[in-house]
């Protein structure tokens, strides 16, 4: 009798365990009436190809519409079409299906760490599932994650963690098949878990590459060379060792292409590995001490390390990362599972936080790599304390969560509070402001950014926006063109939508809405860009293009045309070549337009071989807009040769 009631409480403990792994449908769902954020509206808009269908062609468009990643990322832009089949749309069925998939990610979780714990120590005690379970829910229940959770467009990282811990499983079973002699069976798994975990996973985003750099963590750590007979060890080597040689190859040729760093970033590769220190630091300290005030999406205001000791954290970070990595290595043998939690953290970190030049700084990277951190509980002697103990953290990481998914799902405490938090963030302070004027508060909205500005320096797209909102109220000041000047050396912006932003300016310049900004005043502005960093020839062009829109504005054809010619000689790109030969042909006549064509046709065969996603080649998108421009060009010089303007 006594045997039955104490088998009965561990089924009910298990089952109240992995009920926590389900609390985030009550702590995440305030958070579900929130805004869509930051480059949601640039990633999800391409659903507006699709007219609430779901025909064949409109689905291969809208699939080629984005270049997110060398991939396109695929089946994370299919992903959305279960949320939506059109644009604009609601974003809470977007960040519901997002909680769902955390959720399974935490279910997952916590099956690969009682698989790990049971090839670790022979066998699964009741006390090792319950802990095993507790380690997986302080990871769904961790407020560091909800970022990774409610903003939309990350469900890329969430779905590419799913392709990697079900690969995971699968080597896992795999290997465990090997272990009993099943070898075809095991090498079978094992193949299928690459398949998974990196072929499908990089479809969802490109971090699940890592997985063939992981897999190895685990078979060094968890199993024995012994293990295998000698006819089998051949194929699992090569099938272990040659695609992660292959990704250090891949992840060490950016240490060699500084020129990345020249052309796109605030920062030099040096300067990117010593932030990153403190930037593996935060994430590290942030998801193994919980609370509520976090960075947030909006990480610009992230200071980078210009040296060794500037700031001092820098190095402080670089000594704690150090004992963690010599601590795993040497004491691997004594402490497996620690040393798995630790090395994994910083394998799964090596792709967004080394040499590629990304941004300094994002919280959703920390999604896949914390997610064994705490795998060294389980060598603590009392691990009946160590359960409750984790059970009252998980307990207070739930109560946090909710509290800060409150925030999240008011738009006007969100966009507010995360100007707090990041005071020195740009981005956010534009968001709230954009936030004021959607709502009717225009003023405000522009006091909000003007007061940034006096107190930081002011980044392009910050003072493009002060000068917008101050055109469209009538309140631009002389101040404003200074700024506008001297924003440039802060942060060089995207071109292609600093162009953009200054079309619309130019316009209402012409229109008489700015009283003290004037074409003037931009065309100095594209000067500075130019002289204010190294620009590749993208940056080149969009500086021709930036200037002849000024030109045409001012009604000086002869001008628009010289400097958009210049535009087109500066950089091979088919799409601009194909709207510029249209606009002479309207603005200039056939016979421009036909020369114009014919002189740029060598950019087809460039578009042909270079750029586009994998799934823009796949498609043969990018053949369309080939055959586009051939149409047109044989269009235009019909007509050239009809008016005896073009002999050819």
């Amino acid at each position: 009798m006594t045997a039955f009631f104490q088998s009965r409480f561990s089924l009910l403990l298990k089952v109240g365990l992995l009920g926590l792994l389900l609390l985030p449908l009550l702590t995440l769902s305030p958070a579900l009436t929130g805004p869509f954020l930051f480059d949601d509206h640039s990633n999800l808009e391409a659903l507006a190809i699709l007219e609430g269908g779901g025909t064949k062609a409109a689905v291969e468009e809208y699939l080629a519409e984005k270049s997110a990643g060398p991939t396109g990322r695929p089946l994370s832009m299919l992903s959305f079409m279960l949320d939506a089949l059109d644009w604009p749309a609601d974003a809470e069925p977007f960040k519901f299906t997002n909680l769902l998939i955390h959720i399974l990610n935490g279910l997952l979780l916590a099956w690969i760490v009682l698989m790990i714990v049971r090839q670790w120590s022979g066998r699964l005690t009741d006390r090792q599932i319950a802990l095993g379970i507790l380690v997986a829910a302080f990871w769904v229940l961790n407020p560091y994650q909800l970022s990774s959770v409610m903003y939309v467009v990350q469900r890329m990282a969430q779905l590419s963690t799913t392709s990697v811990l079900l690969g995971l499983i699968l080597y896992l079973y795999g290997r465990g098949c090997i272990v009993v002699g099943k070898n075809a069976k095991g090498l079978l798994f094992i193949w299928l878990a690459y398949l998974c975990g990196a072929g499908i996973g990089v479809l969802f985003k490109e971090n699940a590459a890592l997985f063939v750099l992981m897999v190895p963590l685990f078979e060094l750590l968890l199993f024995s060379r012994a293990d295998v007979e000698r006819r089998c060890r051949l194929l699992l080597g090569v099938t272990l060792v040659l695609p992660a040689l292959v990704m250090i190859f891949l992840l060490g040729s950016y240490f060699f292409s500084g020129h990345s760093y020249e052309w796109y970033r605030d920062f030099t590769l040096s300067e990117r590995l010593l932030s990153q220190g403190r930037a593996v630091g935060y994430y590290l300290w942030r998801y193994l001490i919980p609370g509520v005030g976090y960075v947030g999406i909006y990480a610009d205001g992230f200071e980078k390390s210009v040296s060794l000791f500037q700031p001092l954290s820098t190095f402080i970070w670089i000594i704690v990362h150090g004992v963690l990595l010599v601590c795993a290595i040497l004491f691997a043998r004594r402490v497996p599972l620690f040393s798995l939690g630790v090395l994994f953290f910083y394998v799964a970190h090596s792709m967004e936080s080394s040499a590629v030049p990304l941004e300094l700084f994002f919280e959703h990277r920390n999604y896949l790599p914390s997610a064994f951190l705490l795998l060294g509980l389980f060598h603590l002697p009392r691990i009946n304390v160590t359960s409750i103990v984790l059970l009252l953290l998980v307990l207070v990481c739930g109560a946090l969560q909710y509290l800060q998914a409150t925030y999240w799902g008011s738009e006007r405490y969100l966009t507010s509070i995360m100007v707090l938090q990041s005071p020195k963030s740009e981005r956010a302070v534009i968001n709230y402001a954009n936030y004021l004027e959607k709502n009717g508060e225009a003023f405000k909205s522009l006091n909000v950014m003007r007061r940034y500005a006096e107190d930081e320096p002011a980044g392009v797209d910050l003072a493009l926006n002060i000068i917008k909102m101050g055109c469209f109220l009538g309140m631009d000041a002389e101040s404003d063109v200074p700024l506008l000047q001297q924003s440039v050396v802060k942060y060089r912006g995207k071109a292609a939508t600093i162009v953009s932003q200054l079309k619309v300016v130019g316009q209402w310049i012409k229109d008489g809405r700015c009283k003290h900004v004037t074409l003037a005043d931009l065309d100095a502005f594209w000067d500075n860009y130019l002289a204010a960093y190294p620009r590749d020839g993208e940056a080149t062009q969009a500086y021709f293009v930036g200037k002849s829109y000024i030109a045409f504005q001012e009604r000086n054809y002869a001008k628009f045309s010289r400097r958009m010619e210049k535009a087109l000689d500066s950089h091979p790109n088919l799409s601009l070549a194909y709207s510029v030969c249209s606009q002479f042909t309207v603005n200039g006549g056939p016979e421009q337009g036909c020369n114009c064509f014919k002189d740029n046709e060598y950019m087809v065969q460039i578009h042909r071989e270079q750029g586009g996603t994998l799934v823009q080649r796949f498609l043969g998108s990018r053949e369309k807009l080939i055959n586009d421009y051939r149409e047109e060009m044989s269009a235009v010089c019909a007509v050239a040769r009809a008016s005896g303007g073009d002999p050819n």
